[in-house]
């Protein structure tokens, strides 16, 4: 009986430690590092962004220069494309790197939001830099004479890209030659309350992104409202959802299936279980309001980086040199992303069982010897 006192008693204390330092760990564990690349460009003020997989490197647009540059991860920036259809003219705004047909497709746009006269989109050989396409879009409206703001663009399997119209509140359809067309238009898009009270509360639809399975996914700044698009028919679908995306902006879509969202003031994560008919979400991460993020892109299936624009600083008439694309990640992943510690815990339970089987053989032995 007192053996399997001191039995009990000693496999107690094993768990009690184990216990012990899985908390520790627990507790002690903190995000995993991220990617900040810098780099120097004066007054570049970048817009949207996309990572380029092929040539292992960002492409970015400028707003004030109306050009497309390269960013190496190692800090590196050069100038990719100016067109002097517009470079110096108008801004770069949306972005998006379509590999499947090795090309960046842009967006283009005149920042006089009061009276804007020129929306447009191109697209360039990645390879090259080459021009294939350059329409505009400002001719391609509902009813001749209405003010367009272009603002960013997906592309699906096919090479159609899409672009959303902010002042419209329409979706425009550019075919891979670049023939451009009103392609979704809904009441249900002009229609939503307004709950964003600022000097931007004029931006409608915004952030824009293609599903593999045969939908976008559309947010609109203004109402925080999130929409689904179906491919074969155009039909438009508000994403129920238990809060609303106020200064919504950008938005990419991981290979996990979740979508990251870019608002003013922090990143949000929403997932779906039901085909993107309703979402919610799932992670956030903070943001400083005066960087003015305003979009994200994906280096592999779940890095996630930004850009923060400084567009404020534009509008301050103030002067920029240094800029960075910075990885984030959100806590709710690296809190369950525990490797560490599981290892640490793995460990300790087989030190615990062999101890404990030692332990039990030694007792064991011991009581044969009082028996005998």
């Amino acid at each position: 009986m007192a053996a399997l006192t001191n039995i009990r008693r000693s496999s107690w204390v094993y768990i009690l430690l184990s216990l012990s330092v899985f908390s520790i760990v627990r507790v002690t564990a903190g995000p995993p590092p991220v990617e900040t690349i810098k780099f120097q460009a004066p007054d570049i003020f970048p817009g949207g962004f996309d990572w380029d997989d092929k040539h292992d490197r960002f492409l970015l647009g400028s707003t004030t220069f109306g050009s497309l540059f390269s960013l190496s991860l190692d800090g590196t920036l050069n100038e990719f494309v100016k067109d002097s259809d517009y470079a110096g003219k108008f801004a770069i705004l949306g972005i998006s790197v379509d590999g499947i047909h090795n090309r960046v497709v842009a967006v283009i746009q005149d920042l006089n939001f009061s009276a804007p006269v020129f929306s447009g989109i191109a697209a360039y050989d990645l390879d090259s830099n080459k021009r294939l396409f350059f329409t505009r879009l400002d001719t391609v409206v509902l009813k001749e004479g209405e003010k367009t703001l272009a603002n960013d663009v997906a592309i699906d399997a096919m090479g159609n890209a899409y672009v959303t119209n902010s002042i419209g509140n329409y979706v425009w359809r550019v075919t891979k030659d670049g023939a451009a067309a009103v392609y979704a238009e809904d009441t249900i898009l002009t229609t939503q309350p307004v709950v964003v009270n600022t000097s931007t509360d004029f931006y409608g639809l915004n952030g824009i992104v293609y599903h593999k399975n045969g939908f976008l996914l559309v947010v609109q700044t203004n109402s925080g409202a999130l929409f689904k698009i179906d491919l074969n028919d155009a039909k438009v679908h508000n994403v129920i959802m238990r809060e609303s995306l106020p200064s919504a902006d950008g938005l990419v879509l991981r290979g996990d299936g979740t979508l990251v969202v870019v608002t003013r003031e922090k990143v949000l994560l929403l997932g779906s279980a039901s085909g993107w008919e309703a979402a919610n979400v799932v992670g956030t991460v903070v943001l400083n309001s005066s960087d003015f993020v305003t979009c994200a892109a994906m280096r592999t299936s779940t890095r996630t980086y930004i850009l923060p624009s400084y567009s404020s600083e534009i509008w301050g008439g103030m002067s920029r040199t240094n800029f960075e694309v910075r990885e984030i990640q959100f806590s709710e992943e690296w809190q369950e992303d525990t490797p560490i510690w599981l290892i640490v815990v793995i460990v300790v339970a087989v030190l615990v069982v062999t101890a404990w089987r030692f332990q039990m053989a030694y007792f064991y032995k011991q009581y044969r010897r009082k028996r005998a």
